[in-house]
């Protein structure tokens, strides 16, 4: 059972130990070793807890937290889309589905175009990313790649149906 909680500044602790967990792994992803490398160094986490269009979340797995997720609406983006600033689930709850019974509870939240980017080296973001949309979606997804500051990134542009 997949549970999507709304995170609160009270929630803080726990994001930032998730937040350190994700981005040591994300290190081996990044073909250039530049950005945040801890909850310490990464400069947005405060912003969800005032500005109206960011989105924290923790998701819990038989009421276990097993990640979380960050998203950012189209009024953060300023660009039309909603995006995945950050979403991570442990490697322990991986593979039970967690991941994505998460991401379609967002995207039920969140209908509308959509952009997500992952490294270009990070397989198992691709295979994930790739089904999540692909199921959901209300076309195949464009595919495209951009150069980032810490390397090459794969990009997914899509727009997610609204539940009647």
């Amino acid at each position: 059972m997949v549970d999507l909680i709304e995170a609160s500044r009270l929630d803080t602790s726990e994001l930032e130990s998730l937040l350190d967990e994700y981005l040591k792994e994300l290190s081996s992803c990044r073909e250039i070793p530049v950005g945040a490398t801890d909850a310490a160094s990464y400069p947005y986490l405060d912003t969800y807890w005032f500005e109206k269009s960011r989105h924290a979340f923790l998701v819990k797995y038989s009421g276990l937290v097993a990640g979380f997720a960050l998203v950012r609406d189209p009024i953060s983006t300023e660009s039309g889309v909603y995006e995945f600033a950050e979403f991570y689930i442990k490697p322990e709850y991986r593979r039970h589905r967690a991941g994505h019974s998460a991401v379609l509870a967002i995207w039920q939240r969140f209908p509308g175009p959509w952009e997500l980017q992952f490294h270009a080296q990070n397989r198992a973001a691709a295979q994930f990313w790739t089904l999540c949309a692909e199921k959901t979606a209300t076309e195949v997804p464009k595919v495209s790649e951009v150069q980032s500051r810490d390397g090459r990134r794969i990009q997914l542009n899509f727009n997610i149906p609204s539940v009647a």
